[in-house]
């Protein structure tokens, strides 16, 4: 067996990203000979002035040890008993496996892997074109001017979730021999078209065009331009409606008075959050799934809605673009020209035969190249690699 310590300041699915891919692949990785230590803060919230919160997650998978975090910002949560608990190395780790950047938990990564000359593997889940314009910003350029450095001598390996992000590591100064390109994937035993009826009937969208959103309510995720493109369309589609899939991230109360600007009310739905099991009878549901993401560096939404047999308008931006086909498995916008946005769902809902081509060619795509089998298996590789064991 060989032994992986998973180092991420959050573990919930709360917040998603790393456990989102950590719940899937590592079941798979079992199977191959990948033990899974997860090591992490006691936090389940990533923002907020209350103390952090003990949250403990029961997997047959992998184990999970959480350290409290009495200091931090926002993000860099720090947990001063990591290092002495990793330095012990009792659980005998062969690979250090960061799933994050400029985190507290990174750098204690780096410094086991010094320490022990363990090899270290980073995936930064967007975190290599961050946004400094943030409370931590401090902390996070002490990492970058301290451990970064130690990071040069270690020349740890990085997984690339998209081919924009391999481009962006390497101006962050990693070589080619160092970046791994494994994009996430989608699990389609359980995303897959199924019977939404009465779901449609619980929303009395029978008679209705559906359009869906599925994401955080936050800026970033462009859930202002679903408002503005839904007021477009209804001028000459007096049956679209929008439902909005997901939990305030601290921009509902703007979207909501968005709607109420554009008289919208008894044409959208907010749903808040609804559980992964039950999302993809709301993608069935759905006619049209569009992802206006501001910043995404992959996008796990656009997957599922592909493998539930749906078509995708989404951001032309990194992931975004690469996993949709423009005008072939769906389209890609800049969302700068929304009446431009808005003829192109005015054009599919009167074009049905186009609208189900294109869902199947999707579904085809994502079983081709985004299955969390091939990204186990990708990382299984990579374990082999940097253990000389290939």
């Amino acid at each position: 067996m060989i032994n992986v310590a998973i180092l991420t300041p959050f573990f919930t699915g709360q917040l998603g990203g790393p456990y989102n891919v950590m719940m899937e692949i590592t079941p798979i990785l079992e199977k191959k000979g990948i033990s899974t230590y997860i090591f992490t803060s006691s936090s389940i919230k990533k923002f907020g002035r209350k103390r952090t919160e003990f949250y403990e997650e029961k997997s047959n998978n992998f184990k999970i040890y959480r350290f409290n975090s009495y200091f931090r910002f926002k993000e860099y949560r720090i947990s001063l008993s990591l290092l002495p608990f990793l330095l012990k190395d009792k659980l005998k780790i062969d690979i250090i496996h960061s799933r994050s950047l400029r985190s507290f938990q990174e750098d204690i990564g780096a410094i086991i892997s010094l320490t022990k000359k363990k090899p270290f593997i980073i995936t930064p889940h967007g975190g290599i074109n961050i946004n400094w314009d943030y409370g931590d910003k401090i902390p996070k350029m002490i990492s970058d001017k301290t451990i970064g450095y130690l990071k040069k001598i270690l020349k740890p390996h990085y997984i690339a979730v998209s081919k924009i992000e391999t481009h962006l590591l390497k101006k962050f100064g990693v070589d080619d021999d160092h970046i791994h390109f494994i994009p996430h994937g989608v699990n389609t035993d359980i995303f897959k078209l199924v019977n939404s009826s009465n779901l449609k009937k619980r929303y009395n969208l029978e008679n209705s065009d559906i359009i869906l959103y599925v994401g955080r309510i936050a800026k970033g995720k462009g859930v202002d331009k679903l408002i503005k493109i839904l007021s477009l369309v209804r001028k000459k589609n007096k049956q679209v409606k929008l439902v909005i899939v997901g939990g305030d991230a601290g921009y509902l109360h703007i979207v909501k008075n968005l709607i109420q600007i554009h008289n919208l009310s008894k044409h959208v739905i907010i749903t808040g959050y609804i559980p992964k099991s039950q999302l993809p009878e709301y993608y069935s549901m759905a006619d049209l799934v569009i992802y206006p993401s501001r910043q995404e560096i992959f996008g796990h939404v656009i997957c599922e809605a592909m493998a539930c047999g749906k078509v995708v308008i989404g951001s032309d931006i990194m992931g975004p673009s690469e996993i949709i086909l423009d005008e072939k498995t769906g389209y890609t916008s800049d969302f700068k020209n929304l009446n431009k946005v808005s003829e192109i769902i005015i054009n599919l809902f009167t074009n049905r035969e186009l609208l189900n081509q294109m869902g199947k060619k999707g579904l085809e795509r994502v079983k081709r190249y985004y299955t969390w089998e091939k990204a186990a298996n990708l990382h299984l590789d990579l374990y082999k690699k940097v253990l000389n064991l290939n």
